[in-house]
């Protein structure tokens, strides 16, 4: 029992040593930057900075505060806008982040100010309402598929359902009228024996047959058309909204 206890004490003992000298070495590490950055070596305060930047472990803040640095070394090296990119990244570990405007530049100040605003507009992004989209767009399928107009009719929009569906019940009902016709004009048309009588009767099929084939064509434009008013018949509303987490976003709803 002692001699388990002693192994745990010195594990834990060795654990905390180990994390207490990690700690001292990040602290070190990034005074060090700070030093190089303050005495003009900023090209050697970025690559040290990006160089620790590259370690695993490293906290939260450790990263925020390397990602300071490399920010303000490249801003000294003139190269704005690769450090407003820093910033960003910076952001997106601590949106809160903010420097001293006191003891800060006013032109490290001017780029991380460019920064956020890069930052928050990024974040305002456009969420669609996916399950009404959907849901209205299975339902406008299966009513304009079934018949012209009756998808019209579902919306309110009468006016648009009656001439749809009456030129649609018209040119099918005469599609089917000539369609029957047109099958008792080729019996009559086959039975026939004389010269005379097949030459008339054929004329007769063949009218039927060209008054059922415009009748379908005409259904199938009538068809067409109607889906065409339904799918371009659409209401699109963009409305703000505030989350605090994610920021500024706008919702974005489709309705069919």
């Amino acid at each position: 029992m002692t001699s388990t206890f002693k192994k745990i004490l010195f594990a834990v003992t060795t654990f905390c040593t180990l994390l207490s000298a990690q700690n001292g070495s990040t602290f070190s590490t990034l005074n060090d930057i700070e030093i190089l950055y303050n005495n003009g070596q900023y090209l050697s305060a970025e690559l040290e900075a990006r160089r620790m930047y590259e370690q695993s472990g490293l906290t939260d803040s450790t990263k925020v505060q390397l990602e300071k640095w490399i920010a303000f070394a490249l801003i000294a090296q003139g190269k704005s806008s690769l450090a407003k990119e820093r910033f960003v990244a910076l952001f997106t570990i601590d949106g809160t982040f903010e420097l001293d405007p006191i003891l800060t530049s006013p032109k490290i100040l001017s780029v991380f100010n460019d920064a956020r605003v890069k930052f928050i507009s990024q974040k305002k992004t456009i969420v669609i309402d996916s399950s009404k989209f959907f849901s209205e767009q299975q339902t406008v399928s299966y009513r304009t598929i079934i018949f012209p107009g009756w998808e019209q009719f579902y919306q309110g929009r009468t006016a648009s359902g009656y001439v749809h569906s009456g030129a649609g019940i018209i040119t099918l009902t005469s599609g089917i009228v000539f369609e029957i016709l047109r099958s008792d004009a080729r019996k009559e048309y086959l039975s026939a024996t004389l010269l005379s009588d097949i030459s008339s009767k054929y004329d007769t099929y063949n009218s039927y047959r060209k008054a059922e084939i415009y009748s379908f064509a005409a259904f199938a434009l009538i068809y067409i058309a109607s889906e065409i008013d339904v799918f371009t018949s659409t209401e699109v509303s963009i409305q703000p909204k505030y989350s605090a987490n994610q920021g500024n976003q706008f919702l974005l709803t489709i309705r069919f």
